[in-house]
């Protein structure tokens, strides 16, 4: 800011709209302060509503492409679904609303705000964490092998992370818990900056799930985060 706004804000004058909004935006809490000082509240926002940690929007698409086909619930069991269906406790999965959120895993400020003892290299791939109760995702208890098998065979036809450049495709994915799906993305060309945005997007059935980052806001200690 100027000499000259600071007087005419001091004086609620105006000429302060050439001032960038961005004078008077203080910074981020995981900026200004050490993770150590981090709150609670602080900590729990990073790791839910934050620049690493989105909403993803999960659709039913019932479109021609999916009649007929069958979706596995949150139980295991597979239903027919041709335009509708019935999911989990009896829910019309075409009117369900599902919510999650999908985290990146691999940036540092997730991970020490999370205090992760993951053996991960982070270096070695782009991980993403889906935690909600979506349809067909997460672990299964009565799942077999062969299951597995196929389910990640086919996110792994249907998962990528849509980019200004060509897409970065899975390659691998962990069921950890019922709530919570790893994706495994290896970066052999790294986003950068210079992609402004990055959206992750998956499709298993009729469902679909995505989620759009802004890369500029990823950004911790002046470094890009992923």
């Amino acid at each position: 800011m100027t000499r000259r706004s600071a007087i005419l804000l001091g004086l609620g004058l105006p000429g302060l709209a050439t001032v960038p909004a961005r004078a008077f935006s203080p910074k981020e809490f995981w900026d200004e302060k050490q993770p150590a000082d981090w709150t609670k509240d602080e900590i729990q926002e990073l790791l839910t509503k934050s620049p690493w940690a989105k909403d993803a929007t999960v659709s039913y698409n019932s479109g021609p492409g999916n009649v007929g086909r069958q979706a596995m619930t949150r139980r295991g069991g597979m239903v027919n679904m041709p335009g509708g269906g019935i999911g989990p406790g009896g829910t019309s999965v075409g009117q369900a609303q599902y919510k999650a959120i999908l985290r990146w895993e691999t940036a540092l400020p997730v991970r020490l705000a999370s205090h992760s003892r993951s053996t991960d290299d982070p270096a070695a791939n782009y991980i993403l964490n889906l935690i909600g109760d979506v349809p067909m995702l997460g672990s299964h208890r009565d799942e077999d092998g062969t299951q597995i098998e196929q389910r990640t065979e086919m996110l792994k036809e249907y998962t990528r992370l849509e980019r200004k450049h060509d897409p970065i495709y899975l390659g691998k994915v962990v069921f950890p818990s019922p709530s919570e799906t790893l994706f495994y993305f290896p970066p052999l060309d790294p986003i950068s900056p210079d992609d402004r945005t990055v959206t992750f997007s998956t499709k298993l059935g009729p469902i679909e799930v995505k989620a759009k980052f802004t890369l500029k806001e990823m950004t911790y200690q002046g470094k890009l985060e992923l």
